[in-house]
C-alpha cells in the first residue's frame, strides 16, 4: 500500500451526523453508482472461529469468500469471488443480495455508507479493509435454539499465527473493529485484541454484539475505558421470561436486563469522564415464537432509551416465520395489525416486510392495502 493511501486510512474520521436514504442516495449519483450499490464488499472482512472469511453480517456467518486456512486474508480480499461481488454493485445487476436489499433497504445504512470515501469504485481493492469483524472463537455461554455459532471451534486464530501478522498489517488500519461471536465479553481474545490495537490505532471504533449474560465487571469496565465505542448491541428477543428461556437456552431474562441496565448506568459515567458514548442498540430477532414480542420489544427500547433494531429470521428455516403454514403466517400479520401502532409499526417494517413477502399475490395485496390503510388512521 503506498504512504498516501496509508495516510488516508489514518487521517479518516467517522462522523457522527446521520445519513438519511435519501443522502445515501445522493451520494451514489454523485459518485455514478447504482441506487442499489453497497459499499459493505469494498469495505468489511470477518473471520470466524471455523476460519470462513466472510463480509457481510446480514449475510450470515457461512457465506464466505473463503478459507483463511487455505488463503491469506489478502489473498482473499480480491480473490474472483469477491471482485464479482464487488462488480454486480457497481454495475446495478445484483444478484447475490437482491433479497436484502428489497425487504431491508440495508445498502442504504448509514454506517456502512459513512466509508464510501475510503473504498476505490474498482472491484479490485488497492487498500485493505478497513472494518474488522473479529468473530475468533464460537465460545458462548448460551445455546440459542437459531444459532450454529456457539457450536464452532475455539483457538484456531492462535494455531494459524494469525495474530502476529495482523498485529503489523491490518490492526494498525483499521478505521472499525466489530465482535459478536460467541460471547465477546467472556472470551480472553476480546481483551488481548483491545491490548493490541488500542495502543497502535486509539482512534479505531469499537462495535459489540453481547447477550449481556453474565455479571458486567471491574475487569470489563477498565478495557472498555482503553477504547472509543461507537455502537452496544444488546441480543434479547424476547421479554417473556418463559420464552426467553426456550429461545436462549441457559439464560435468564432477568439477568440480560439488569446488566443491560448495568451497562447504561457504565456509558454514564463514561461520558462523564469525556469519553465516548456507547450507542446503544438492541437486537430483536423476528422468529417463530417471538413474533408476539414486537411491541414488548419496542417498550424497552423506548424506556431504556436505546436504539431498536429488528431483525428478520431467514435462516434456520426451521425457525423462520416465513417457514410457517400460510395461514399462520397471515395470523401474525394480522397481529401486528390488531396490536401496533403505525408508529410501532413503522419501526417494525423491516421484520414484517419479509413476511408480507412471502404471501401468494392476492393476499399479499391486501396485506398492503390493509398496513397502508392503517399508516392512514
Amino acid at each position: 500500500m503506498s504512504k498516501s493511501k496509508l495516510a488516508e486510512l489514518n487521517s479518516f474520521k467517522i462522523t457522527n451526523e446521520e445519513l438519511e436514504p435519501d443522502d445515501v442516495r445522493k451520494l451514489f449519483k454523485e459518485r455514478g453508482l447504482p441506487e442499489n450499490f453497497c459499499p459493505v464488499p469494498f469495505t468489511t472482512i470477518i473471520c470466524e472461529p471455523d476460519g470462513q472469511v466472510g463480509i457481510c453480517r446480514l449475510k450470515g456467518s457461512n457465506f464466505h469468500a473463503g478459507m483463511i486456512q487455505d488463503n491469506s486474508l489478502e489473498e482473499i480480499w480480491n480473490n474472483e469471488f469477491m471482485q464479482n461481488w464487488r462488480q454486480e454493485f457497481l454495475s446495478g445487476n445484483v444478484v447475490t443480495c437482491e433479497r436484502e436489499i428489497r425487504h431491508r433497504g440495508c445498502n442504504l445504512c448509514s454506517e456502512n455508507n459513512k466509508m464510501l470515501p475510503l473504498i476505490d469504485l474498482d472491484k479490485i481493492q488497492s487498500k485493505p479493509p478497513v472494518k474488522f469483524t473479529a468473530n475468533f472463537n464460537g465460545w458462548c455461554n448460551l445455546e440459542c435454539v437459531m444459532c450454529h455459532v456457539w457450536k464452532k471451534p475455539n483457538g484456531l486464530y492462535d494455531e494459524i499465527n494469525f495474530w502476529e501478522k495482523a498485529e503489523t498489517e491490518i490492526f494498525p488500519f483499521v478505521v472499525e473493529m466489530d465482535l459478536l461471536s460467541g460471547e465477546p465479553f467472556l472470551q480472553k481474545d476480546t481483551w488481548r485484541l483491545i491490548d493490541m490495537v488500542a495502543p497502535v490505532n486509539p482512534d479505531c471504533l469499537w462495535t459489540f454484539t453481547t447477550n449481556c449474560a453474565y455479571k458486567l465487571n471491574d475487569k470489563m469496565k477498565g478495557y472498555l475505558d482503553k477504547i472509543k465505542i461507537k455502537n452496544f448491541i444488546i441480543s434479547i428477543d424476547s421479554w417473556d421470561a418463559d420464552n426467553f428461556a426456550e429461545i436462549r437456552l441457559k439464560g435468564n431474562l432477568g439477568q440480560v436486563l439488569q446488566t443491560a441496565s448495568d451497562f447504561a448506568d457504565y456509558n454514564k459515567s463514561r461520558v462523564e469522564r469525556g469519553l465516548s458514548d456507547m450507542g446503544f442498540v438492541v437486537n430483536y430477532l423476528t422468529q417463530q415464537g417471538t413474533t408476539e414480542q414486537m411491541g414488548n420489544f419496542l417498550d424497552y427500547c423506548k424506556k431504556m432509551n436505546f436504539r431498536p433494531s429488528p431483525i428478520y429470521a431467514y435462516e434456520p428455516l426451521e425457525n423462520s416465520v416465513i417457514t410457517y403454514p400460510l395461514k399462520r403466517r397471515k395470523e401474525v400479520l394480522d397481529w401486528y395489525l390488531e396490536n401496533l401502532s403505525w408508529d410501532q409499526l413503522s419501526m417494525g417494517m423491516k421484520a414484517i416486510v419479509p413476511t408480507i413477502d412471502s404471501l401468494p399475490e392476492i393476499e399479499r395485496a391486501a396485506y398492503l392495502l390493509r398496513f397502508k390503510e392503517k399508516s392512514d388512521e
